[in-house]
């Protein structure tokens, strides 16, 4: 994020003031909400598991295995939300910074070496994961993302300040 490209409209917004707190409430309730969302996400993907994937139940690992990789898409997803805090990751916007791509693909890359490869695997206590599982390690990691656009988008809509933002 420190290679972030400035935002276009960033000399056209207005300071904050000075007296304003560096967190101020909105900006907690969406760090507090999305660690719910998180936390929730990767429990239940914890427990419900192996019920989801029977043939996978017996392995030890397999449940703790899943639920890590899934907490590392949460982080993979939540890293286009805290880009900005009302512009919508489906915009040009996401595309402008080169180095937050490469990361991306780098974390995903090792994600898979130490879940699939078993030299890693023994490193990080970890099993390898079907492509179905996989895919609900991604699915579930992306509702950091939907959820923060939906909050964005009502942002948008209904706060005025958060309009006087987008307008300028």
């Amino acid at each position: 994020l420190g290679v972030d490209p400035t935002a276009p409209d960033a000399m056209r917004r207005r300071p904050r003031p000075a007296n304003e707190a560096l967190l101020e409430r909105s900006r907690v309730q969406r760090i507090l909400g999305l660690g719910i969302v998180m936390t929730v996400g990767t429990i239940a993907v914890l427990h419900f598991g192996p019920e989801l994937f029977p043939d996978s139940a017996s392995d030890p690992l397999f449940a703790t295995t899943l639920a890590f990789t899934t907490f590392v898409f949460y982080q993979v997803f939540n890293l286009f939300n805290v880009r900005s805090d009302l512009g919508s990751v489906f915009s040009a916007q996401t595309f402008t910074n080169h180095t937050i791509w490469i990361a991306i693909g780098a974390v995903v890359v090792l994600q898979i070496c130490v879940v699939q490869l078993g030299a890693l695997q023994g490193f990080m206590d970890t099993t390898s994961l079907t492509s179905g599982q996989w895919l609900l390690a991604v699915a579930v990691g992306s509702t950091v993302l939907w959820v923060d656009e939906i909050g964005k988008f009502i942002a948008r809509r209904f706060d005025a300040r958060a309009r006087a933002r987008a307008e300028i």
